[in-house]
């Protein structure tokens, strides 16, 4: 009883859509299925645009669930979380100091980067310590120290992070954040931390003038012992690879075994690196130092080819050598931004969000009723498709009649 009520409902509908056509023969089943089949894409259409009206929500398909419960990586989860974060802000504060900032050579005077483990390492377990800029402002090196508490040792990876173009540079610089770093550290160093009280650093030097190589020195020492030897690393980011360079401290050991028949393996002594030849960008200059008395006896000026093929000695005397200085860093000024300046930035940004809440609001009336134009247009050309059909229909029974009638067909 109940489909047989069902049938004569949905008949009744469909004869109501049969009404709109102007079609003498309202009970053609094709014409009947047209109508009907252009009801149900028309409801599908319908359905589409009022769903495109609202928020999203649970109102939504199983691919579309499943798309939408994916599951994240830790960089998605942060940066989902920085767009939504707010500074709050502090209606009892009227004025704030705030220095100004400015971008200064990172490698002046040469050799001087040098990375320190302050005591709160011990405590925070990681730090990440202060990068080196390219002098085209596309990316920055920072190295992140790590602190093993068992073994009281550390180890240390070097991280890139590719700087956002459409800033201006010093904004480029402080919105820099390790989110947005390479997930692939550039250089790394041995992660044993099963000897005690061994700290392993990695410093960047500079860039190379194109920026397409850095220098970089390792630190092997010990907490009570102090700095053991440092070895000299060449990143190129053309290559994706960096090489480690053990040559240059063999080259000088030998050297003065040679001339003087000094034995090195008892000997305190170390290289620094100061950066790239400024007259030969493939070579990278080191001084180098014996710690025998209370003097540190200078062992040389010395360069080696980013390859480690060619190590040689510039001078023993100690002098201001040509180094390329090129890597940049940020610095605060001496003097604080005023209040008027605050305040009238302050005054902007508001402005500037003002604006933009309307621009947003205008942007989302303008999509509303472009979207309500073309629905109305998709609901038009499938009423007048649908109409064609029908009227084609309506001509191909009138030729079966008249073929009938003069008696062309058997029927």
């Amino acid at each position: 009883m109940f489909s047989a009520l069902a049938g004569m409902v949905m008949a009744a509908k469909v004869h109501f859509e049969q009404m709109k056509y102007p079609i003498t023969r309202r009970q053609d089943k094709v014409s009947a299925e047209y109508i009907y089949k252009n009801k149900i894409d028309k409801q599908d259409v319908n359905e589409k645009y009022e769903k495109s009206k609202m928020p999203e929500s649970g109102y939504m398909t199983v691919a579309e669930y499943e798309a939408k419960s994916r599951p994240m990586t830790k960089k998605e989860i942060n940066a989902k979380i920085l767009d939504k974060a707010e500074m709050p802000e502090d209606k009892n504060m009227v004025y704030v100091p705030k220095h100004k900032f400015k971008l200064v050579k990172y490698n002046d005077p040469v050799g001087s980067p040098e990375l320190s483990l302050p005591r709160k390492l011990n405590f925070d377990r990681q730090i990440n310590a202060q990068g080196i800029v390219a002098s085209d402002y596309s990316k920055l090196v920072y190295p992140a120290v790590y602190y093993y508490a068992q073994s009281d040792c550390t180890s240390c990876d070097l991280f890139l992070i590719n700087l956002d173009s459409s800033l201006s540079n010093i904004d480029k610089v402080k919105s820099a954040n390790i989110v947005n770093k390479e997930p692939t550290p550039l250089i790394s160093t041995d992660k044993d931390v099963d000897t005690k009280f061994i700290f392993r650093t990695l410093t960047p030097i500079d860039f190379s003038s194109d920026n397409s190589k850095l220098v970089v020195k390792e630190k092997i020492g010990h907490r009570h012992d102090g700095i053991w030897k440092t070895d000299l690393w060449v990143y190129d980011f053309n290559k994706k690879e960096g090489k480690k360079l053990p040559q240059i401290r063999d080259a000088i050991t030998n050297y003065w075994y040679k001339k003087e028949k000094i034995e090195f393996e008892d000997k305190r002594w170390d290289i620094y690196p100061l950066g790239f030849d400024a007259n030969d960008e493939n070579r990278v200059i080191v001084n180098s130092y014996a710690y025998t008395g209370d003097v540190p006896i200078f062992l040389g000026t010395w360069s080696i080819d980013i390859n480690g093929e060619e190590s040689r000695l510039e001078s023993l005397i100690l002098k201001d050598f040509p180094i390329s200085i090129v890597g940049l860093r940020l610095a605060e000024e001496a003097e604080v931004i005023p209040a008027s300046e605050l305040k009238f930035n302050a005054k902007q940004m508001k402005t500037a969000a003002k604006n933009k809440k309307k621009k947003e609001k205008a942007d989302k009336r303008f999509e509303n009723k472009v979207k309500s134009v073309e629905h109305k247009r998709q609901i038009h050309q499938m009423n007048m498709e649908t109409l064609l059909k029908v009227k084609e229909r309506k001509n191909e029974l009138k030729n079966i009649k008249v073929k009938s009638v003069d008696g062309y067909t058997g029927d």
